[in-house]
């Protein structure tokens, strides 16, 4: 009975873990992350001393995308003939593979071992299962051991089945990528029309005012009912001052690569540095960590905050417009000598709050309402990342624009030192 219930009980556990893998590797959407529960839960299922992916790059290489175990670390990113080896073999044909030096289930197909003087691991038994999404080939799974009986061809369903999770975790991984670059490109296309049409209402409204105020003060003057005066041209000068700064700001407002390059820290670093300072207001950003201790860079200017820290791509995004947003609002409608934009690093969350000392307003319970300009779209983008946005304001006492509570997880904060 004993013999019976065995391979029973090893059956049943072995369905269980592929189980516990489906969910582990389907429930993020980050292809990192994917591709690491991948390997760690191929790692444990079958006890390999390496485990890796590779995927196509270009249209005649093959690249290891992810790697795991010993002597994996200097495959990463190795790339090989797209149609060479056994991994060219499974791609071609979508067929799984098992091998050992004693034999292998494809007659007349021999052990790759051109990426061991890479890795510097011998592996004497390999298994190798194809990624097959929509009856596509979009990858390689393989697992590998330096003992060449330990795995076996009877491990090959078993990496089969993990193939096919991590093949459907791939796919949704790259899906939601892709959807979120699309989102992006929108957003960024509609923002791009949204300030061609301000750049052309501002510059077009203020070059037509100067010109029928110009040309009344002209006629005046011509038929002897105006005498020319200091303050007619003080008056004229200060509309193309106006004028001036609001060009600035679109214009700078169109020059998105600068937060693809410089990151959030950079790009507010130089949003406040090109327009708010050189618009006489008095502006400083400030990156506090959880217990409000401030961040000390390891150089001074803004090379520094460049390289100080990079978040998620999305998130970054989210928040510079948001701060963008609130310092238009300032720079446009508030008369604020000072602003500070204030960004706090939690271990789980992160919080961002621009305050001005200008003319505010009146809100309704702290949540926005009033004000008239552009509060609604603070509230969406504040909700688009899970935080939630409040506004503190009144006439007389400036105004604070904070939102709080954005779902974030802090990664390589010992790389910061504390002031």
């Amino acid at each position: 009975m004993d013999n019976l219930e065995s391979p029973r009980n090893f059956q049943r556990q072995t369905i269980l873990a592929l189980n516990h893998l489906g969910q582990v590797v389907t429930s993020s959407l980050r292809l990192d992350d994917v591709l690491a529960r991948i390997m760690e839960q191929v790692t444990l299922l079958l006890d390999a001393e390496g485990v890796g992916i590779i995927m196509p790059d270009g249209d005649d290489l093959l690249k290891f995308v992810a790697v795991c175990g010993i002597g994996a670390a200097q495959l990463k990113g190795t790339t090989m003939p797209r149609d060479s080896g056994v991994v060219g073999f499974v791609m071609q044909t979508g067929t799984s593979v098992w091998l050992n030096d004693a034999g292998c289930n494809i007659p007349g197909l021999a052990i790759y071992r051109q990426i061991e003087s890479i890795s510097e691991f011998h592996s004497e038994s390999l298994l190798a299962a194809p990624l097959v999404q929509g009856g596509r080939t979009i990858g390689v799974l393989e697992a590998a051991h330096s003992r060449g009986d330990f795995l076996t061809a009877d491990n090959l369903p078993v990496l089969d089945a993990a193939a096919q999770w991590a093949a459907i975790a791939i796919s949704n991984a790259q899906l939601h990528e892709q959807t979120q670059q699309l989102r992006e490109q929108q957003a960024a296309l509609e923002e791009r029309a949204r300030l061609a049409r301000e750049l052309h209402d501002a510059v077009t409204q203020s070059l037509y005012s100067m010109t029928i105020l110009a040309g009344a003060w002209r006629r005046q003057i011509e038929s002897g009912q105006l005498a020319p005066q200091r303050d007619h041209i003080a008056e004229l000068g200060e509309m193309a001052q106006n004028t001036l700064r609001e060009v600035r700001l679109l214009i700078y407002e169109l020059r998105p690569s600068e937060l693809e390059e410089e990151g959030l820290i950079g790009a507010l670093y130089r949003r406040l540095e090109t327009v708010e300072q050189r618009s006489g207001i008095e502006a400083r950003l400030h990156i506090t960590d959880e217990a409000g201790e401030y961040y000390q860079w390891s150089g001074a200017g803004r090379s520094a905050v460049v390289d100080f820290y990079r978040l998620p791509a999305g998130l970054e995004l989210g928040l510079y417009r948001i701060a963008q947003e609130a310092l238009n609002n300032t720079l446009k409608h508030s008369g604020a000598t000072a602003v500070n934009v204030r960004i706090r690093l939690g271990v789980n969350h992160i919080s961002l709050a621009i305050e001005d000392n200008g003319r505010g307003f009146v809100t309704l319970a702290g949540r926005g309402q009033g004000g008239g300009f552009g509060l609604l779209g603070l509230q969406e983008r504040a909700k688009q990342l899970g935080g939630e946005l409040k506004i503190d304001s009144s006439p007389t006492s400036g105004t604070t624009i904070k939102v709080t509570g954005i779902p974030y997880q802090l990664v390589g904060a010992e790389e910061m030192t504390n002031q």
